[in-house]
């Protein structure tokens, strides 16, 4: 988390670090925040086939931030042993959907540090412009999931698609060309496989995307330079990034 604090950025620069899964901290304009960092093991609970492949990044209680983003409640989105041992409850905004919102305030986070944030609202957080951008949910226990747009102060942006399918109602209500598109390319229990995920990127023209949600665990795993291929043939090749893990993604406009 120090490296994350003490990284150098001028006044029109962001970057992200990715913490695996879905996972990141990103930092821009004097604000540092999180979307849906899974920082333990607790998938595997009950169900080892989900165990980790490497340990987390950040301990828990290490994170700080000042905006906690959980776009659905599952485990690797809305980690209860990430938030249980979170440190940072009475100091940190969390944004959520109303059913993960219920779940947050069940893990100990104060009601008044819970912002509601559905499809189609936005808030602004700590100056922060967060909008809810509809997402397909991919069970019926997450049926308020919901993606987010981000815009800091300084105007620099990005767009996290949340577990979703790729569908045209997804596609409709999504932001065009966001600075930054965060993207599941897993292929599995309703996420977008490589070439999907591509297609969508494409028809949203980020400046840059990344895959996620294909490292952490092996039954949920795909390999990142196939969708690399993919965004290639569909001429976003320049624009495909595939991050290496908690190494800083500098953009800036």
């Amino acid at each position: 988390m120090k490296s994350i604090v003490d990284y150098p950025l001028s006044g029109s620069e962001a970057a992200l670090w990715w913490l695996g899964q879905a996972g990141y901290v990103i930092r821009s304009a004097g604000i540092t925040l999180a979307i849906d960092p899974y920082l333990s093991n607790s998938a595997a609970k009950g169900a080892p086939e989900f165990s980790r492949l490497y340990p987390a990044p950040i301990r828990p209680a290490e994170l700080c931030v000042d905006i906690y983003i959980v776009t659905h409640d599952h485990l690797d989105h809305l980690d209860p042993d990430t938030i249980t041992p979170y440190t940072q409850k009475d100091s940190t905004w969390f944004v959520a959907p109303r059913q993960a919102a219920k779940k947050l305030g069940m893990l100990g986070v104060p009601e008044q540090r819970i912002i509601i944030i559905h499809a189609g609202e936005t808030r602004r957080v700590d100056g922060v412009e967060i909008t809810g951008v509809f997402a397909l949910p991919t069970s019926v226990d997450v049926q308020d999931t919901t993606g987010y747009f981000v815009r800091f102060a300084n105007g620099r942006s990005f767009y996290h698609t949340s577990d979703t399918e790729f569908h045209p109602l997804v596609l409709a209500a999504a932001p065009r060309a966001p600075e930054m598109m965060l993207v599941p390319i897993n292929g599995k229990w309703g996420n977008p496989n490589p070439e999907k995920a591509a297609l969508f990127a494409q028809a949203i023209q980020p400046e840059y995307v990344l895959p996620n949600h294909y490292d952490v665990m092996e039954l949920n795993s795909e390999n990142p330079e196939t969708f690399q291929w993919f965004c290639t043939q569909y001429g976003i090749g320049s624009r495909c990034k595939i991050p290496d893990l908690m190494q800083p993604v500098v953009w800036s406009r």
